[in-house]
């Protein structure tokens, strides 16, 4: 089955990375812009000055380092139960559905100070193992500046919303780039969207989703399509444009606007042919944050579905949030999305 490439909007964000230019024209057509793609998909790209193609070329590079390792290797350092995400997530560790994700994965996060102390359960320590002496010091350097620059353009990001919103963010997001993941994937090539495991479940790159945090950015892998946006009844292909990445609204970003922002449903298909490489941020709010709740919140959002099981939500549990702080629930929701994994 063929899809048609959905149009979203490309907004510049480099007027947003000088604070002492007066470009009052351009930082209305940059807040209108984000405000309107909001609005009506939850999806847009971006770019910035500060990051170039080679930038892209750079980390794609060190992702296939990574993941042409011996299985050995790589399985050194796995992810565990429990919620707290860094290391290696081989095939079928994951899955925000019933279905097998035939990608694997590399998760880590903030580069933690060797005297400092993480505090909470979302904070810790990266799992490098023995990597470094096996691809290079300039492997991990270039993982972390990847990071690094997500987080800036994050932070653009929220800027923007600031002034599309009419409010103010930041406050949200204090410490937020301690706590949120970033995730290099590799998506394997299955037969279609129907086919099977050897457990008769069904196969697909990442299942049907929305995303928990305030922002997700996605970085593709030029010409080999996957991700597809659920827009008006019907999936889309979002195409990947060099060095330009694309920013999905998260739930979390949704519930705060009152659902004026959508918190789009997005899936990872395969073209049946080829691998594939792209590279996930999830920023997250505060770890302290309150979950918004307001009466009209969708069950249709990921934050509210109990991912162990796709017929269930937490909508019994929605009194409980209250009390909850975002980053405890969300360490309950990556332990949720955990699996023990198998062959396809």
């Amino acid at each position: 089955m063929e899809f048609r490439p959905i149009e979203l909007p490309i907004i510049d964000l480099s007027p947003l990375e000088d604070n002492h230019l007066d470009q009052s024209e351009e930082l209305t057509k940059i807040a209108d812009s984000i405000n309107i793609a909001c609005s009506r998909f939850g999806v847009f790209y971006v770019t910035t000055s500060s990051f170039q193609l080679r930038d892209q070329n750079h980390i794609f590079e060190s992702s296939r380092q990574f993941f042409s390792l011996p299985e050995e290797k790589k399985n050194a350092i796995p992810i565990k139960p429990g919620g707290f995400t860094r290391g290696y997530i081989g095939l079928g560790n994951e899955s925000g559905s019933h279905r097998f994700e035939v990608k694997e994965a590399f998760s880590y996060g903030y580069e933690w100070n060797p005297n400092e102390q993480p505090t909470n359960s979302l904070q810790g320590r990266n799992k490098w193992g023995d990597l470094e002496n096996i691809l290079g010091e300039q492997w991990r350097n270039s993982l972390n500046n990847y990071y690094d620059k997500m987080v800036a353009i994050a932070g653009l990001v929220v800027k923007g919303l600031e002034m599309a919103l009419g409010i103010e963010l930041k406050s949200h997001c204090v410490g937020g780039e301690t706590v949120s993941i970033m995730r290099l994937f590799k998506y394997y090539p299955y037969k279609n969207e129907a086919s099977v495991g050897d457990d008769k479940t069904e196969n697909i790159g990442s299942s049907p989703h929305t995303d928990w945090g305030f922002l997700t950015l996605v970085l593709q892998q030029d010409n080999v399509q996957g991700l597809q946006l659920f827009y008006d009844g019907q999936w889309w292909d979002v195409p990947s444009k060099p060095a330009t990445v694309v920013v999905n609204c998260g739930d979390y970003l949704s519930l705060l606007t009152r659902g004026k922002y959508i918190s789009p449903l997005h899936r990872v298909i395969s073209d049946g042919k080829n691998e594939r490489y792209s590279t996930v941020f999830f920023y997250y709010p505060s770890y302290d944050s309150k979950i918004p709740l307001i009466a009209q919140s969708s069950n249709e959002l990921s934050i509210f579905k109990d991912q162990t099981d796709k017929s269930k939500t937490h909508e019994n549990d929605k009194e409980e949030l209250l009390d909850v702080c975002f980053g405890e629930y969300i360490t309950r929701k990556w332990d949720q999305v955990f699996r023990s994994g198998k062959q396809y």
